[in-house]
């Protein structure tokens, strides 16, 4: 099993968080909408909020990005972004892995979307997830727990 830590995301990794997104994303959003720079650049900026997200390190490395809502009814995986050289190696499926063991503990599902074009689709079906809706441009998916009482696990 792949040992990695987790550690709140500051200011300074403004940087590190866009590039780890444009990069996990642009090919999907280029095949749905095209690819606008300076509007990804506005939205994002407008969407980093330090406190919401923790950095992903591994071997002495930040090398991800996780971004994990706790809602009334479900957890949700808005985010997990991981740099190209340490992709299909485990990591993003042994973080996946925590967060459903942490929506376990919750009573919870965890629930997420992904764009219709992203592979991540599989990898996420490998891990348990079922598509629970589809939309012209993305998939919501679900796994875990469903149908229990909720509590909240902060």
């Amino acid at each position: 099993m792949l040992r990695y830590e987790l550690r709140q995301a500051t200011p300074a990794d403004m940087q590190l968080v866009q590039e780890l997104k444009f990069l996990g994303l642009r090919p999907y959003v280029e095949k749905l909408w095209g690819w606008d720079s300076d509007d990804q650049e506005k939205r994002f900026r407008a969407s980093f909020v330090p406190d919401r997200q923790q950095i992903i390190c591994y071997q002495n490395e930040d090398v991800g990005m996780l971004h994990v809502e706790e809602r009334e009814d479900s957890v949700f995986l808005a985010g997990l972004y991981v740099a190209a050289r340490h992709r299909s190696k485990g990591l993003g499926s042994a973080v996946i892995r925590d967060v459903l063991v942490f929506a376990e503990r919750c009573g919870k599902p965890v629930r997420l979307r992904v764009l219709r074009p992203n592979p991540a689709r599989e990898l996420y079906e490998r891990l348990g997830f079922r598509v629970s809706e589809e939309f012209e441009t993305h998939f919501t998916m679900e796994a875990g727990v469903a149908g229990r009482l909720t509590r909240r696990c902060s």
